[in-house]
Parts: structure tokens; sequence; C-alpha cells
């Protein structure tokens, strides 16, 4: 099976994507020409293949929220041809060719091309029930099973909940993700009535109208313009509004996903899939 192949298998079995662009404007011309044609339709989000050969036949498949140069040298070891990676990894939101790169993003390029590795970029949320499950794979893991109908999956998942504190909801965060690095905006006695996930979250004030929801009182999200969201959700809590945001960052987000996409590759296809977990970056720093 080839790359293509197998991304078209993967495709078919997760089923379509929810069709919401998360970039500013919609592909055009250009972004469909400096993405080496990948982007398929103006609905059509980041998935595809960003480096690489997709022709070649796939003979091992490593899974991880972000193709790190650590990742692919252990998928190296590893016998593995493919990666699939959740989160972008050339330095570019979408991943998107650099004329003249810098140096340590030079030195990956150069290192996937000698090592035949082809990465997948794989994120787009899509609406089969194998493609919602691993949407919901991370709320799963808290105990959250019934997401509130009628919401894209590109605008995030919400949640009702009657036995969570703000606080309480950073530890759980903090042991599914295996981090200690999340950060709070809000009051950690908050009882939560709602919750919010949204992975993705680098675009100016995207993620307001989710926060600003009556049903929602927390919002946890990967990353977020702290002169926009942050400050949003200081002027709503300063306005009487209980609010509270936790930000447990990106790439940290897409682990729970990611071993869940290698769990389900595993009983897809017949070569050996592995989860790869990203090694932490930002540490907890005490003093």
């Amino acid at each position: 099976m080839t790359g293509d192949e197998l991304f078209a298998l993967i495709q078919q079995e997760l089923g379509p994507e929810a069709q919401r662009h998360r970039g500013i404007d919609a592909p055009a011309r250009r972004d469909a020409a400096i993405a080496g044609g990948s982007y398929r339709a103006p609905g059509a989000l980041v998935d595809g293949f960003r480096a690489g050969d997709a022709d070649q036949h796939v003979h091992g498949i490593a899974v991880c929220a972000r193709a790190s140069t650590d990742v692919l040298k252990r998928a190296q070891e590893l016998g593995a041809n493919l990666v699939i990676s959740r989160q972008a990894f050339l330095g570019d939101s979408q991943d998107r060719p650099v004329a003249k790169p810098e140096r340590a993003l030079a030195e990956k390029l150069a290192l996937i091309e000698q090592s035949g590795i082809a990465v997948l970029r794989l994120q787009d949320p899509r609406t089969g029930s194998a493609g919602r499950a691993l949407a919901e794979a991370l709320p799963r893991s808290l105990g959250l099973v019934r997401p509130r109908s009628g919401l894209n999956l590109a605008d995030g998942l919400v949640y009702p909940s009657a036995h969570l504190t703000a606080g309480s909801a950073a530890s759980q965060i903090k042991v599914a993700l295996g981090t200690r690095t999340v950060r709070l905006v809000g009051d950690p006695k908050l009882a939560v009535r709602g919750i919010a996930f949204a992975t993705e979250t680098s675009r100016p004030n995207a993620l307001n109208p989710l926060l600003a929801r009556a049903d929602v009182n927390l919002l946890v999200a990967g990353e977020v313009h702290e002169t926009e969201t942050t400050a949003y959700v200081l002027d709503a809590i300063a306005l009487g509004q209980p609010k509270a945001l936790l930000l447990a960052g990106s790439i940290e987000m897409e682990e729970v996903p990611a071993a869940h996409l290698a769990a389900w590759l595993g009983q897809v296809v017949t070569m050996p899939v592995h989860y790869l977990p990203s090694r932490p970056g930002l540490i907890e720093v005490e003093l």
C-alpha cells in the first residue's frame, strides 16, 4: 500500500471533513500553489502529505502529536517510513514550503529527505463515527461522553458538566496529557456548568464566540492570542460573568487523539503502527 492509498483509506474510514477552514481566508489559488495542490476544495483544511514521497510503499507507521525532529529520528529507528503528524511540523500552521528555511528547519528537511520518511498531516475534524471518536478522544478521557449536538466539529466541542470545578478540570487534564504546564485564567473554584474544547486556536478572536455561549463557562484550548481571548475572559470576569479559560498547549492536546489514532489505525492496516509521544517542550520552572 502506498502512502496515497493509505491516506485515501483513512479519509474513507474517518468520514468527510467538517468543512470549516481554520485560516483567516478560505484557500485561494496562491494557497493551492504553494501547498503543492494539497487543498482539494475551498472547504478543505490542512490534511495531506507535507514532506517526503507519498507514492512510496508504506512498511511502518508512526503516529504523533507533532513530527518533531526527535520523533522523526525515533520513527526511523523503528523502521517506520510514514509519520502521521496531528500538528504542524514545518514552522507554519499549514506546513507551507519555505523558500529559504533557516538552519534548524533546513536540517530537519534534509533529515526527512535522507531518511526516506513521508510525513502526513492528519488533524482535520471528520464527521464519520470513527472521525468523531477521534475528535472526542480527549474529552472522553476526562469522562465526558455526550457532546451537545448541532455544533460544527471544526468550531469545537461543548459538554454539560455538573461535577467539575475549573481547578479540578485543570488537574485532570494535566494527568491525561502528562503535562505540568497548564495555565488557568479565572477562579479555580468556579463550578463548571459547561465545558468547551478547541485545540486549533491561533486565529484572532476565533474562540470568543465559543466562550460567550450561555452553556459554556470553561474553555479548554491549546493556545490563544493573549491580548484578545485572555483579555476577553478577564473583561467578562470583571463584568460579573462566571467564565474561565484553561490553556493546555496545542501540541499537548493532540497527544490523546494521536494515541487513539494509532490504536485505531493498528486495527485497519497490516503494517506495524507505533504511537510516539512528543517530548515536553515547555517545562515548569520552580524558583
